[in-house]
């Protein structure tokens, strides 16, 4: 030993006087911290494992180990020091187990330096520690096999190279030997034992087992005797090519050799094979939770068997070779059955059978009940299935495994070993939810299947449904009431006398349950819980006019409205999984659960009476808040919901255990203030095998039903069983973030938008004021704070974007520093010390002064010109014809030659309309007296200032048809020419828009572009979507104008029906023709109407020749902008009417005078 120590020593030693281990050490450090971070997502999935590392490692290892193990012996032997060596006092094992050791240490080392990733678990969440240190000894044994295994390959030959095909080949098979496709070769020609020894034989399979956390006495002697195996190997191949130095199985005989080394073979087989079927059993369990540990339910129930129970597990081999998973799950259910063999004292026994097509054994299966998987290939069945039975004839099936509860093999077990011997108990359930099958509900009808609560529920228990007094059972041993509402007082009567007789009972109550709308097909509104007087009796009040949100343990749903436009995922705060020290864990119901899903919940108090001892079990978290009903009864999206959230700080109890103090009256009561909770898609995940359905709990909702029923009945035969999985370890604080950041951007989010529309809001006042002001031009002053405003539009729309942007930069920060630390730090720092190690050990030479000579001065300078030309392709490069004139304005002096703008001209098919701008007011020259919508004007001017280029179209004539863009003039075009000219008639800019009403994103609109001379199309950002040529849409051009304002009242009408129907037809009624006399016209009607804001006016009705006029009549005191500017024009004229109109506003009034329609 002292010797091989030695050898180890001098072996390290080489190792690092040779930048190559330093080089081995960067390179390993660098690939486990890219895997890990990139390929195993480490941050991204948000747990605090290293199971992203774990992962990857023997695949690395594949390329590493073989890496620094190649020139073990192989340099020995091609430098021929090896004579040396064997000349030397030390025996030829001794070096083999000194290099091995040495080269082990240095793997060692490296995955020690791994460190930083462990230290990052712990720092951002609460890791299962001990799961890690199972997956560092795996790793740390994987290692060393496949070093023994390079080590032997190395000595086989002497070209470095060689050993290391040799090496990365033997470990491959090592490690493939349990996957399918290698073992698919065997099975032809072997039978089942032999092929599940070679899978036994997987490197993978054994290190995953440990990289779970748990550790089985088989896995330490695989590697061990891997490790065995290989070395002694290593020291025969020694000892042969050294003409019989080896101390061990000394000779030169080539044939001694391989025979000695198939003896090797065949102890490692057969220890291996001992290993497996004897030393499984040995374990010792990582995990924090114990979860390969079997509980105390399942001791105690085993150990108590009152007959003898024999298990037969049916199983088909050919499911496990096509699909491994199911191999594996095979596997464990073996070693669950020896386990509970062991533990029953001769009263648990099973067997394994293998149903062939159409033999006895499948006959068995089908007459058993177990569920056939058809393998429509093959056109057989195949079965993975349990029948259960004892001496008295009664039986338990599991009529299948599914992949999906492979985690509760245990579970599924012991609880079918229960039942064989269970007595049910008698529990009444009053329900005010549609939990039981029926065909029909009380508001229509309807198919409902059970739920699976109920079902898992009536595993345990005798069920009896009550909706009378009647149908209280007398043997009734429990109670639950589900969102009990409306009942009846000889109910409320039972139920009193039950719980004063010692009854205990479980109460689960809502606010707002969402089933009953779910399976009304009336929608009903949310009806809440009442308890009438049993609150007093039980000595608790729950709160209905409020319901809990909890922002630390909410949900992230996806709350959008608009795909297309605005995608919205956010925390949804009345959804919520209490977890962690939110579940009460020194009480049974919830001390081995991990999450419970609640929506909507309430709140639950004790009275003050003093009564009963009040024990809280589920609480929300400390960053939540107490929200009005309504939000979820008014439907509110959960975006808005959290942008009201507030926390509170006050303790929310959400389910609690009552316990009464009267000890001549003494009840329990369980309540919990939410039903949702129950329903299964909160909280189970099914599929279906033909006819079959199955479930996987995904939460604790369902244990927590049981473990109360349990609880209450004294029993807690299977409650520590439940929840008997690995706890969920997130990142905690980053999560917290997460959340928190959400909360903070929908508030920011909000002030932004409404910041947004104030600024639109004050710079569509600045160009009303102008306008009504009389003037031409802006103020300087109004034209710097349009500048400013423009400026807050487009910063504000920028934090909108650096808010979506930055809603998650202090986690994006912190994952940085994790990629930084874990992949950098280290290999940086041994990178820095090995430069300054090769700088020390250089050699000091007494060298000429550098200087610089002509050829390097050219040299010199042909590399710079040859950079800077490469880093202006670069640019060039990057510059792309898009870049040219995307997002660039289309009218840039627009903005400062707009106050020199006279005329608007558009030029279509359809006709021509001409704009003058005159006393700073917009006329149109062909309808000179009906007066132009301002405001109209002034937005399409400022959808040419804000116009953009968006995409480049063709350039081809042949396509502007499907554009929209042929000549304006030709029939059926649907261009419209814009020329925008000067005082001296110059034209300020002149171009042609083709379809304008094209949505490009976010509810923005785009346009058809064309410029004079130029066939280019262009789409650009622009609002043009009211744009038309029909005068009648710039104009005030019906009798009446809702920019008038409402009308309140009428002298002739004021019954609110026949007015609206009066009201209808005047704003329909359109205005021809304007008249300025009214010479030999005929007055035969008028109206006078009252507004809304107080404006009085009258309009009088002419007639001449078979035509109708109306003329306005305005009261002095008149106001509103609108009324105001079209007085201004119609004051001195008259209006033709068409002749139809006239006789509907006639028949309206003649209708209201005779009272009928």
């Amino acid at each position: 030993m002292p010797k091989t120590w030695i050898v180890t020593r001098n072996e390290l030693y080489r190792y690092f006087i040779s930048p190559l281990a330093y080089v081995y050490l960067i390179a390993f450090l660098l690939l486990n911290g890219s895997f890990a971070v990139y390929f195993g997502d480490f941050f991204n999935r948000g747990q605090a494992d290293l199971s992203s590392m774990f992962a990857f490692q023997p695949w690395i290892y594949l390329i590493f180990i073989p890496g620094i193990s190649m020139r073990l012996w192989a340099e020995e032997f091609r430098q021929q020091t090896i004579v040396q060596i064997m000349t030397l006092p030390v025996p030829a094992a001794a070096y083999v187990w000194g290099k091995f050791l040495a080269s082990w240490l240095f793997c060692g080392l490296a995955l020690l330096l791994t460190f930083p990733f462990w230290l990052t678990v712990n720092w951002l969440g609460n890791p299962d520690n001990g799961v890690i240190l199972g997956g560092y000894l795996g790793s740390f044994l994987l290692a060393g096999c496949m070093l023994a295994i390079s080590q032997t390959m190395s000595a086989l030959t002497k070209n470095q190279v060689i050993a290391l095909v040799l090496s990365v080949i033997a470990n491959l098979l090592f490690f493939l030997s349990g996957v399918e496709y290698v073992l698919s070769f065997f099975r032809a020609f072997a039978s089942q034992t032999f092929i599940e020894m070679i899978a036994s034989f997987s490197f993978l399979t054994h290190f995953q087992t440990l990289a779970n956390g748990l550790l089985e006495l088989r896995d330490l002697f695989f590697f061990g005797t891997v490790i065995l195996l290989f070395n002694f190997t290593t020291i025969l191949i020694v000892g042969f090519k050294t003409s019989g130095t080896s101390g061990w199985l000394k000779s030169t005989s080539r044939n001694y050799c391989i025979f000695a080394v198939l003896l090797l073979l065949c102890g490692f087989t057969g220890l291996n094979l001992i290993a497996n079927s004897f030393l499984r059993d040995i374990q010792y369990d990582f995990t924090a939770e114990k979860i390969y540990t079997l509980s105390p339910s399942t001791k105690r129930i085993l150990g108590s068997l009152p007959r003898p129970v024999v298990a037969k597990l049916y199983y088909t081999p050919l499911l496990g070779q096509r699909n491994p998973e199911i191999r594996l799950l095979v596997d464990k259910l073996y070693i669950l059955l020896r386990k509970y063999s062991r533990l029953s004292g001769g009263k648990f026994n099973f067997a394994v059978y293998h149903p062939q097509p159409l033999d006895n054994i499948e006959d068995q299966a089908l007459a058993a009940g177990l569920q056939p998987i058809p393998l429509i290939d093959l056109n057989q069945n195949g079965f993975l299935g349990l029948t259960l039975t004892d001496e008295a004839g009664s039986r338990q099936v599991i009529p299948l495994f599914p992949l999906e509860r492979q985690n509760f093999l245990e579970q599924d077990l012991t609880s079918q070993i229960f039942e064989l011997f269970q007595t049910k108990p008698t529990l009444g359930i009053i329900s005010g939810l549609p939990v039981f099958d029926s065909a029909e509900t009380e508001n229509g009808s309807m198919v409902n299947q059970e739920w699976e609560i109920i079902k898992q529920i009536r595993q345990f228990y005798n069920i009896k449904e009550i909706k009378t007094a009647a149908d209280f059972p007398n043997n009734l041993q429990l109670l639950m009431l589900i969102h009990p509402h409306r009942l009846k007082p000889e109910i409320i009567e039972a139920v009193t006398d039950y719980t004063l007789r010692g009854g205990n009972s479980l109460v689960l109550l809502d606010t707002t349950a969402e089933a009953p709308r779910i399976f009304s097909p009336l929608n009903n509104e949310y009806v809440s819980s009442d308890l009438g007087e049993l609150s007093r009796l039980w000595h608790f009040n729950y709160f209905p006019e409020a319901v809990v949100a909890d922002l630390g343990n909410s949900i992230t749903v996806d709350a959008t409205t608009d795909y297309k436009n605005n995608p919205n995922f956010t925390q949804d705060i009345i959804q919520f999984a209490p977890r962690g020290n939110n579940l009460n864990r020194s009480e049974p119901e919830t001390t081995r659960l991990k999450s419970i899903l609640f929506a909507s919940a309430s709140v639950l108090k004790p009275d003050s009476s003093g009564a009963v001892d009040f024990v809280p079990l589920i609480k929300a978290g400390n960053n939540s808040a107490l929200m009005p009903a309504d939000v979820v009864r008014r439907g509110m999206n959960p975006s808005d919901i959290l942008r009201w959230f507030k926390p509170d700080n006050q303790e929310k109890v959400i389910a609690a255990k009552i316990i009464s103090r009267d000890l001549q009256r003494p009840f329990t009561v369980i309540a919990v203030a939410d039903t949702d909770f129950i329903y299964d898609s909160f909280w189970t995940r099914s599929s279906s095998i033909l006819d079959r359905r199955y479930t996987v709990p995904l939460l604790d909702n369902g244990n927590f039903i049981l473990n109360a029923l349990e609880s209450l009945a004294g029993t807690e035969n299977l409650t520590d069983l439940r929840g008997k999985t690995s706890a969920d370890r997130p990142f905690a604080d980053i999560e917290k973030m997460r959340r928190d950041n959400q909360l903070q951007f929908k508030l920011k989010e909000s002030e932004i938008f409404e910041k947004i529309n104030q600024t639109k809001a004050k710079l569509s006042e600045i160009w009303n004021k102008k306008s009504f002001e009389g003037r031409d031009l802006f103020s300087a002053d109004e034209l710097a704070v349009i500048a400013n405003y423009r400026r807050q539009l487009d910063s504000l729309r920028l934090d909108l974007a650096a808010n979506r942007k930055e809603l998650n930069a202090n986690i994006e920060h912190i994952a940085n520093l994790v990629k930084l630390v874990n992949i950098y730090l280290l290999p940086g720092i041994l990178l820095l010390g090995l430069a300054v190690y090769l700088l020390l050990r250089r050699p000091r030479t007494s060298g000429g002064k550098f200087r610089i000579n002509a050829p390097l001065l050219k040299l010199g300078i042909a590399g710079l010109f040859l950079l800077g030309a490469g880093l202006f392709a670069a640019g060039l490069d990057n510059r792309t014809p898009v870049s040219a004139y995307e997002n660039k304005l289309i009218f840039p002096r627009l903005d400062k030659e707009i106050n020199q703008l006279t005329e608007i001209e558009l030029h279509a098919a359809s006709g021509t309309l001409t704009f003058v701008r005159s006393n700073n007011l917009w006329t149109l020259r062909e309808k000179p007296d009906f007066p132009v919508y301002q405001e109209r004007i002034r937005r399409f001017l400022n959808a040419m200032l804000e116009a953009r280029y968006y995409e480049k179209r063709t350039a081809d004539p042949e396509y502007l048809a499907g554009f929209g863009l042929t000549p304006p003039e030709a029939p059926g075009s649907r261009s419209i020419r814009i020329i925008l000219r000067r005082d001296n008639r110059q034209i300020l800019t002149d171009f042609e828009v083709g379809d304008f009403n094209i949505d490009i994103g976010r509810g923005t609109r785009g346009a058809y572009l064309k410029f004079p001379g130029q066939f280019q199309v262009w789409l650009a950002r622009a609002d043009f979507i009211d744009l038309s040529v029909d005068w009648r849409d710039w104009t005030y051009s019906t009798l009446w104008n809702l920019r008038f304002g409402r009308i309140a009242d009428t002298d002739k009408i004021h019954a609110a029906e026949p007015l609206t129907l009066l009201v209808r037809d005047l704003l329909t009624t359109p205005l021809l023709k304007a008249y300025r006399d009214a010479e030999n016209m005929e007055s035969f009607q008028s109206l006078d109407i009252l507004t809304e804001d107080r404006n009085q006016l009258r309009l009088l009705f002419y007639r001449r020749n078979g035509k109708y006029y109306v003329r306005y009549l305005f009261d002095n005191s008149i106001a509103g902008k609108h009324l105001q500017f079209f007085a201004g024009y119609a004051k001195s004229l008259l209006y033709e009417i068409p002749a139809l109109n006239m006789e509907k506003i006639e028949h309206d009034l003649a209708a209201a005078e005779s009272g009928t329609k």
